[in-house]
């Protein structure tokens, strides 16, 4: 059990990176850029709007929602002449004489727009469309021309539920938000040990709490500031999300993609995730003496592994080295919410990885106090690493 000590250092350790007013506007700050650049796509999109384009009078082209193909009988110079004065049509279509061997298309306009790039998508289909009339296509055999193959994959393993989206997405926002999560531990844990050991504050803080009360308190503490950091950036996805499915595409908020269950086994195997992480990162930072010369804080990374030996398997969710992974206590807390957002597991699968994390979180805690209790009070040089590892086996943390 967490001591009363502990909870108060945890408290202090947590409310010291977390201001809430400052939280709350910068929360208000980010949805109001949300809005303006929602706004601001919403009033430049030119998709919206209709366009005049003149073309010969020989092209067969049809209208679409977007384009208005006109004909007009006055010259070219005239064409553009009245392009460039009055914008009677918004491009000017031309094409080079018949007899060259490969005729040239030239689109004339004031300046470049993006809704060049859909007229020449159109333009595009009735040339191929002219093209496949002289060698005496019918539309059908050009349709199926313009087809891609139709590659259909079937898994015979029913627990699988698919290698594309939103199964993919769900499981790569998990890396994503655990690699946001121990980011954020790494910074505060490494400026908090290493400063208060700079300052020589270690003596009068032993006299009211115990070395892993201590330890405890700022693991626990820092790692509530990490599953913030993920919760808000899982907001910041989800407010992205929304903005672009009701602005951008008109299609409305749909979240039936997102499975609720791996969410809900995500946030106690990132909990643990990261308090397992900061116990390691605390006791490696408790032997470094200077940060600006140390080379142990680049040991503090290692516990980003885990996300990076999950992602280089994510398209082998059922294979062998995603099981040893998912099962792995030191890596378990990335590769088992992955493995459940893409195949189907049995509720005692993820149960029993939890409780072997929890058994590793348990054994890491107590050989971080170890290293903790010495670590700190070790001033003007570092330890080596084989005195680090004398430490951690040693009994005593109190």
């Amino acid at each position: 059990m967490i001591s009363r000590q502990s909870m108060i250092v945890a408290k202090w350790e947590f409310l010291r990176f977390f201001k809430w007013k400052q939280q709350l506007i910068s929360y208000l700050l980010m949805m109001a850029v949300m809005a303006a650049v929602a706004l601001w796509s919403y009033f430049t999109d030119e998709s919206r709007k209709v366009y005049r384009i003149a073309v010969p009078a020989q092209f067969s082209i049809s209208n679409t929602e977007q384009f208005q193909f006109q004909r007009p009988t006055i010259a070219l110079d005239e064409q553009l002449a009245q392009l460039k004065d009055s914008e009677s049509w918004h491009g000017v279509v031309t094409v080079s004489p018949a007899t060259a061997a490969e005729p040239g298309v030239v689109l004339h306009t004031l300046a470049a727009k993006k809704w060049q790039q859909q007229l020449e998508t159109e333009l595009n289909n009735y040339f191929r469309q002219q093209y496949a009339t002289e060698l005496q296509l019918t539309p059908a055999q050009l349709t199926r021309l313009q087809q891609p193959l139709a590659l259909e994959y079937v898994y015979l393993d029913e627990d699988f539920k698919g290698k594309d989206t939103p199964e993919k997405m769900i499981a790569l926002g998990v890396l994503i938000l655990l690699f946001i999560g121990l980011s954020t531990a790494f910074g505060q844990v490494l400026l908090s040990i290493t400063g208060e050991k700079q300052q020589r504050v270690t003596e009068q803080l032993y006299a009211i709490v115990t070395p892993q009360q201590w330890m405890d308190g700022k693991v626990l503490g820092h790692s509530l500031s990490a599953m913030k950091a993920m919760v808000t950036s899982a907001l910041v996805m989800l407010l992205v999300f929304i903005v672009v499915s009701v602005v951008v595409r008109d299609n409305g908020v749909n979240l039936s993609w997102v499975n609720w269950g791996v969410l809900a086994w995500l946030v106690p195997f990132a909990l643990l995730g990261v308090l397992l992480s900061a116990c390691f990162m605390g006791a490696i930072a408790a032997s470094i003496d200077d940060p600006n010369t140390s080379g142990k804080g680049a040991v503090m990374m290692i516990t980003w592994l885990p996300m990076l030996f999950t992602y280089l398997v994510i398209d082998s969710p059922t294979g062998t080295a995603m099981t040893i992974l998912s099962w792995l206590p030191l890596t378990s807390f990335a590769a088992m919410p992955v493995k459940m957002a893409m195949v189907e597991l049995p509720w005692w699968q993820p149960a029993l990885s939890l409780l072997l994390l929890v058994a590793a979180l348990w054994w890491m805690r107590r050989l971080a106090g170890r290293i903790f209790l010495r670590g700190m009070q070790m001033y003007g040089k570092e330890p080596g690493w084989g005195q680090i590892v004398g430490w951690a086996l040693s009994n005593k943390s109190e």
